[in-house]
């Protein structure tokens, strides 16, 4: 008599049953993941606010100003590129049902790459810099990747507030899309929250990580629709524009700009999937790194 598919002796069906297995618990141990991310961003928040706030003075420790520098900042940043692509070297921007110019086009798109590169370089060391803290058993290690994520959208939201103001005041409007606009930085909070701790633990291990991702993000700048969108970009017909579109499409950081900028400038959903993906892969990432930071917490001590 044939023997039954399901019993022991089967390799495959076995396999195969450890995997449907794995596979349907995954769903419940991302959602395990994230409530106990959450029960530690709510025990440590008071810590977490304070951590930030000095994460955002000490660069100015001593200066007249102190902190107001991480809002003026930004500020002056953007005004500057505001009369640089609005003034001197004016760009063409793609054709949109508001009259925005190249200024705004721009930068609906490099707001969202600045923070995320700012966070994951500055995450690379979040870890290693503190090694005091690290062997002090009773700190929540945590703390440190969330605060450099915090600090580093600081930037990113006085920028945002810019281009509102600047787009109200020259076009007279901005589009009902802008209502999106917290969603999407709720979404990137998570995909920079997962990214930021997986490389802040892997930094501990690796020293070299940040300059590795300094040159990665170099390439990845001009690999992202930030100074051209996908219809302005001129790459012709033939296997280099089939190259060159393939590339923006599967970039990740795409993702993450695209729907910005579909929210900031276009006033419409232009990237359905890439408004999905973004989603999707953000709360993904969120529990993969809080994982990789846990499972590595306990050797953190050993390696510094």
């Amino acid at each position: 008599m044939d023997k039954p598919m399901n019993t022991p002796d089967n390799p495959a069906a076995s396999t195969g049953a450890r995997l449907t297995r794995s596979l349907l618990r995954q769903p419940l141990t991302i959602v395990h993941v994230l409530r106990d991310l959450w029960r530690d961003i709510v025990r440590y928040r008071h810590l977490l606010v304070e951590m930030t706030w000095r994460e955002l003075a000490d660069p100015f420790a001593g200066s007249m100003l102190g902190v107001t520098w991480s809002i003026l900042h930004p500020l002056l940043m953007m005004g500057v590129y505001a009369l640089v692509f609005a003034v001197i070297f004016r760009g063409s921007p793609e054709a949109n049902a508001f009259d925005f110019d190249f200024t705004v086009q721009m930068m609906a798109s490099y707001l969202p790459w600045m923070a995320f590169a700012n966070a994951v370089l500055s995450g690379c060391s979040a870890v290693r810099n503190k090694a005091n803290l690290v062997k002090q058993v009773v700190f929540p290690l945590e703390v440190l990747p969330l605060k450099t994520v915090l600090a580093c959208l600081v930037p990113q939201v006085v920028g945002t507030a810019f281009l509102f103001v600047y787009s109200l005041v020259r076009f007279g409007g901005v589009p009902w899309t802008w209502t999106l606009w917290p969603a999407l930085l709720a979404f990137e909070v998570m995909l920079l929250g997962g990214l930021v701790m997986a490389v802040s633990a892997i930094g501990v291990y690796l020293r070299d990580l940040k300059d590795v991702l300094q040159v990665l993000f170099m390439a990845l700048f001009y690999a992202t629709p930030i100074l051209y969108t996908e219809r302005t970009l001129n790459v012709g017909e033939g296997r280099a524009g089939r190259i060159i579109d393939a590339m923006l499409t599967f970039n990740p950081v795409s993702w993450l700009v695209r729907p910005f900028r579909d929210a900031c400038f276009f006033g419409e959903i232009r990237y359905a999937w890439s408004w999905a993906l973004f989603a999707v892969v953000s709360v993904l990432t969120l529990a993969f790194g809080y994982r990789v930071f846990r499972k590595l917490k306990p050797y953190f001590g050993n390696a510094l």
